[in-house]
């Protein structure tokens, strides 16, 4: 789709929704990306029950409107050099392309989980209304223990992940050292 600035007003309007601004100036990679962003923020906050994930979503929206009305503020020199692509850099980045077959099984045990959790929540709410009043306790009990299961694994992703990166940190620097190391060992005339 060719891009191209459009009423100003519009843009205004388009720019209140994230990503809507980028693709109503024909920018869809740029505004397809922004959006899902938006949304799988929203998600997982509301899902997780993590309210303060759903401050990133503030920032995303304030990003995306700003940016929508500074390409709209840009002459026809600077827009046409503007290019479509996917936000994050994420076509760029070495091993995005290959993420997808590398981790598709932790992929498909997330797909699982999200699929379990529902069915529950479907589950306590259908026997909420089927069951009699005495036995809403059992509702109630899968009802509260369904609210906590996403928060406590969103939490021990975060853990899981936090301790991967301080043990992988540990480990550059480890190698680094040993590589000053023997930069400095000054070799003896024999060897």
């Amino acid at each position: 789709m060719k891009t191209k600035k459009k009423n100003r007003f519009l843009t205004f309007c388009a720019a209140c929704i994230p990503g809507a601004g980028q693709m109503y100036m024909g920018f869809m990679k740029m505004g397809l990306s922004m959006m899902l962003l938006f949304a799988l923020t929203i998600m997982v906050a509301s899902w997780a029950q993590l309210g303060a994930v759903g401050c990133i979503a503030v920032v995303e929206w304030c990003y995306s409107f700003f940016y929508v009305n500074h390409l709209a503020s840009l002459n026809d020199e600077e827009f046409a050099q503007v290019k479509d692509e996917y936000m994050l850099g994420l076509n760029e980045i070495p091993g995005v392309k290959g993420f997808a077959e590398k981790y598709h099984k932790w992929i498909a045990y997330g797909l699982i989980l999200l699929g379990v959790s529902f069915l529950w929540d479907t589950a306590a709410s259908l026997l909420r209304s089927i069951l009699p009043e005495q036995y809403n306790f059992i509702s109630s009990i899968m009802w509260r223990v369904g609210d906590y299961i996403p928060s406590i694994i969103v939490g021990c992703v975060i853990i899981y992940l936090g301790i991967k990166l301080i043990s992988g940190k540990k480990v550059e620097t480890t190698v680094a050292e040993e590589q000053q190391g023997e930069q400095t060992v000054p070799k003896k005339e024999g060897e």
